[in-house]
C-alpha cells in the first residue's frame, strides 16, 4: 500500500503542476506517463510492484481524468512485446487510444537526470516522445 501511496502521491503533484500550467497558459496541458519497461522479467521481478503500479493508475484515472494523457510503455522485452501484439486487438478502443508499445525513446538512457537537464540528449527525447504523441 505504501508504494501505490507514493505512485498516487506522483500523480497527485503532476496533476497540481499541469493545472497550474494549463491556468499560466490558458491552453489544457495533460500529463504523457512514460514507462521504460527494459529488463522488466515475465518470471520473477516484483509482483508488489506491478500490483502497486496498477491499482494507482486505476484509481488515479478517477481521480484526475482531465490530467490523463497518453501511456507510453516504453522498451519492452521482446518476449513481452511478442504477447502484447497478440493480445492488443483484444484491448477496447479507449484503452487502445490511451496506450502506446514503443521500441527507443529512453532505451540509451541509464539515468534522468540525462534528459531532466536541457542539451542533445533531453531534445533527442522530447522529439521521440513528440513523434508518438503527436
Amino acid at each position: 500500500d505504501e508504494m501505490k501511496e507514493f505512485f498516487l502521491f506522483a500523480k497527485e503533484v503532476n496533476a497540481l503542476v499541469s493545472l497550474q500550467r494549463s491556468l499560466e497558459s490558458d491552453s489544457l496541458v495533460s500529463v504523457i506517463t512514460a514507462n521504460d519497461l527494459s529488463g522488466v522479467k515475465l518470471i520473477g521481478g516484483s509482483k508488489e510492484f506491478r500490483s502497486a503500479l496498477s491499482a494507482s493508475s486505476q484509481e488515479s484515472a478517477q481521480l484526475y481524468p482531465a490530467t490523463n494523457g497518453p501511456t507510453l510503455l516504453l522498451n519492452l522485452p521482446k518476449l513481452l512485446s511478442a504477447l502484447v501484439k497478440l493480445f492488443t486487438p483484444l484491448f477496447s478502443l479507449s484503452v487502445k487510444a490511451r496506450l502506446r508499445f514503443e521500441q527507443g525513446p529512453l532505451s540509451q538512457v541509464t539515468s534522468l537526470s540525462q534528459v531532466a537537464a536541457p542539451g542533445a540528449q533531453r531534445d533527442e527525447f522530447l522529439q521521440q516522445i513528440d513523434t508518438l504523441v503527436y
